[in-house]
């Protein structure tokens, strides 16, 4: 198993190659890619069509943060949705009946 140090040697090649900032490295760790996957995603000649490595990264970072808030918006409106459900049956059945005899 590679050592902290050959870690982070790693990383900062694959930063100074790709042309990462600080931000952009965070941001690919997050997503969990490894040094070597960024270095084999930077476009050739013959690719014109690719994004450069920083700019890929970006993109996908922001649409996983998107994800996720609409996870966690549905999430809310599903909670909200069953909690008054939830209320109403509970508080009826707990209720002494009316009328008596």
């Amino acid at each position: 198993m590679a050592g902290k140090a050959a870690i982070d040697q790693t990383w900062a090649e694959a930063a100074r190659r790709c042309r990462l900032s600080v931000d952009d490295v965070r941001m690919a760790r997050e997503l969990g890619f490894k040094p070597r996957s960024l270095l084999n995603n930077i476009p050739t000649g013959a690719q014109p069509w690719k994004a450069p490595v920083a700019v890929w990264v970006r993109d996908l970072y922001e649409k996983r943060q998107r994800r996720t808030e609409q996870r966690r918006r549905r999430r809310e409106r599903a909670l909200r949705r069953v909690a008054p459900d939830a209320e109403g049956p509970a508080a009826t059945a707990a209720s002494p009946p009316s009328g008596g005899a």
